[in-house]
C-alpha cells in the first residue's frame, strides 16, 4: 500500500445506526475525527421509528406519526419490537419485517450521506449497527438483512452489541476506570431497560460478562403520568376524561404526556395541554417525580438484581431517553457512580464508532465464551434466564400449555392458563427469547417459586439452568389480545 493509499483508508467515512424500540440516532466519523451525529429530526438528532403504510409505499419517522388520526392502523410506532414476527400487518396488508426495517435504515442512511454532502451507497465504507445484547442470532441475522435490502452491501455491515458502544464511548470521553471494574450499561428506552455488566481491562477494551432485560420503561412512566392527567382532568370538570376518550384525542394525549415528562427533564414545572378542550395542567418535577417512583424503585431493582454477583462498585452508564429523567440518574446514584455525557440518545451511535482493538467476551452465568473482534460480526452464545412461578393463591392448576419448547417468545406472551377460584389466568413470559425448555403439566399445581422454565438465545442446554438469572413470570386476567397492525397498547 503507497502512503497516499494508506492516509486515504484513514480518511474512510464510517456511519453507525443505533434503531432503538421508538427512536433511532446515528453518527458519522471520518478516519480518526470526532463522531458528529447525523441531525434525523426536525428538532434534534434522533427520529421516530414510526412507519405509516401508504397504499404500496411505507412513509417513517415524524411524517409517518402525523398520519396516526387518520389511518391508526396502518402505523406501527415500534418495528423493531417486531422483529421476531414475519410480517407486520400495516393497513389492508402484511408487510415483511425486513422490508419495515429496511425503510427506516434507508432513509437514515440517505440522512446521513445528505448530512456528509455525498450520495449513494458508497457514500460510506462501513456501516455499523448496534443491537440489544440479548438479542440472538436470528434476530441480528434480520437486521443484517434488513440492512441490505436497504441497499448496505453485505461486506459493508457490522454488527456492535448497544452496551459495547456505550462503554467504548465513555472511555473515548476520558472516563476512568480501572482494570477489573465493573460497568454498568443501563439502557432504559421505550418498552424496556436493558442492563449489561461489562469489566474494564485498563486499556480501553472491556469484557461483558452478563445481561438482563425487564419490561420496565417508559412506557410504564407514560403510562403513570396519563393516568394522572386524566384525574386531575375529572377533578376541573367529571365529564372531561371521556371527552377526551371519545374525541379521538388519545394519540394527541400521549405526545401531550411525552412532551411533559421531556420537559421536567430541564425544569421545574410544565403545563400539559388537554387535547380536544381549551384547559391545562400545571405539574411540577416534584408532582412527576413522586407519581413515578414505584417505576423507578423497578428500575432500580432490575440494576441491583444484575448486579448482585458483582463485586466493587460499579460505574453505571445510563443511556435512552428515559435515563435523562433527574429522578431516575438520582436513584441509580445510590448504587454506583453514574457517568453520563451529551444525550443519552445518541451515545450508542456515537460510540459504535469507536471501538479498541479487540474485545473480548466471557461467558455470562451458564453461557459459553465468545469473541467479539471490534467492528466485527459476533457468534452467538446462550444467554438467557430461568422462569420461575410468580406468587399464587393455593389451588392453582395448570390448565392449558401455549407455547412449546423451541419457540420464540416475546415479553408478554402467554406461555399457559392456569385456573385459579376466580376463573382462568394467563401466565406470561416476562422476557424475550426462545423457550428451551417448560416444565409444565395440565392438571398439575403451580408451585411459587419452582423454576418451570428457562428462556434465552438458541443453545440453552438444561445443564446451564442452575447459572441462569431467575425471573419471574407474570399473571394477567385471561389472555391479553396480541396487537396487530400499527397501534399497540402501552402496558
Amino acid at each position: 500500500m503507497t502512503q497516499s493509499e494508506a492516509m486515504d483508508s484513514e480518511r474512510r467515512p464510517v456511519l453507525c445506526i443505533d434503531l432503538g424500540a421508538t427512536g433511532v440516532a446515528a453518527a458519522r466519523r471520518v478516519g480518526r475525527d470526532a463522531p458528529v451525529p447525523v441531525p434525523l429530526g426536525r428538532s434534534g438528532p434522533t427520529m421516530p421509528t414510526a412507519v405509516f403504510a401508504d397504499g404500496s409505499t411505507l412513509v417513517v419517522g415524524e411524517e409517518a406519526l402525523r398520519q396516526r388520526d387518520r389511518r391508526p392502523d396502518a402505523v406501527e410506532e415500534s418495528p423493531r419490537s417486531r422483529i421476531a414476527e414475519a410480517d407486520i400487518e400495516l393497513g389492508d396488508r402484511p408487510w415483511p419485517v425486513v422490508d419495515v426495517l429496511a425503510t427506516v435504515l434507508a432513509h437514515v442512511r440517505r440522512a446521513a450521506a445528505d448530512a456528509a454532502g455525498a450520495s449513494g451507497s458508497g457514500a460510506f465504507d462501513t456501516v455499523i449497527l448496534t443491537h440489544p445484547d440479548m438479542w440472538a442470532g436470528r434476530r441480528t441475522g434480520v437486521l443484517q438483512a434488513a440492512a441490505e435490502r436497504a441497499g448496505i452491501r453485505r461486506e459493508q455491515i457490522r454488527l456492535v452489541p448497544q452496551s459495547l458502544a456505550a462503554a467504548w464511548y465513555q472511555a473515548y470521553r476520558g472516563t476512568e476506570v480501572g482494570e477489573g471494574r465493573p460497568v454498568c450499561v443501563v439502557d432504559i428506552g421505550a418498552d424496556t431497560c436493558d442492563v449489561s455488566v461489562l469489566h474494564a481491562d485498563g486499556t480501553g477494551g472491556f469484557t461483558v460478562t452478563d445481561a438482563h432485560s425487564a419490561a420496565v420503561a417508559g412506557r410504564d412512566i407514560d403510562g403513570r403520568l396519563t393516568e394522572w392527567v386524566l384525574e386531575e382532568a375529572a377533578h376541573l370538570d367529571p365529564a372531561l376524561p371521556e371527552l377526551i376518550r371519545t374525541s379521538g384525542e388519545e394519540i394527541a394525549l400521549a405526545d401531550a404526556v411525552r412532551a411533559a415528562k421531556e420537559a421536567l427533564s430541564e425544569a421545574a414545572q410544565t403545563s400539559v395541554v388537554l387535547p380536544g378542550v381549551d384547559r391545562s395542567l400545571l405539574l411540577t418535577r416534584r408532582e412527576f417525580e413522586e407519581m413515578i417512583a414505584p417505576v423507578v424503585a423497578r428500575i432500580v431493582g432490575v440494576v441491583t438484581d444484575a448486579l448482585a454477583d458483582v463485586d466493587g462498585e460499579p460505574v453505571l452508564y445510563p443511556i435512552g431517553g428515559t435515563s435523562a429523567i433527574p429522578a431516575v440518574a438520582s436513584a441509580l446514584a445510590a448504587i454506583g457512580r453514574v457517568v453520563q455525557h451529551d444525550d443519552p440518545r445518541t451515545v450508542v451511535a456515537q460510540g459504535g464508532l469507536l471501538p479498541p482493538v479487540t474485545v473480548r467476551r466471557t461467558p455470562a452465568r451458564g453461557t459459553q465464551a465468545r469473541g467479539i473482534q471490534a467492528g466485527g460480526t459476533q457468534a452467538p452464545a446462550p444467554i438467557g434466564h430461568r422462569i420461575t412461578a410468580p406468587v399464587v393463591e393455593a389451588g392453582a392448576v395448570v390448565e392449558e400449555l401455549l407455547c412449546a419448547p423451541g419457540q420464540s417468545v416475546r415479553t408478554g406472551q402467554p406461555l399457559a392458563r392456569i385456573r385459579v377460584a376466580q376463573g382462568v389466568l394467563a401466565l406470561e413470559s416476562p422476557v424475550d427469547g426462545v423457550l428451551a425448555a417448560i416444565d409444565l403439566r395440565p392438571g398439575v399445581p403451580l408451585r411459587p417459586g419452582v423454576v418451570f422454565a428457562a428462556i434465552g438465545t438458541p443453545g440453552l442446554s438444561r445443564e446451564t439452568w442452575p447459572g441462569l438469572h431467575r425471573v419471574p413470570a407474570v399473571l394477567t386476567a385471561g389472555d391479553r389480545p396480541r396487537a396487530r397492525g400499527g397501534r399497540r397498547s402501552a402496558r
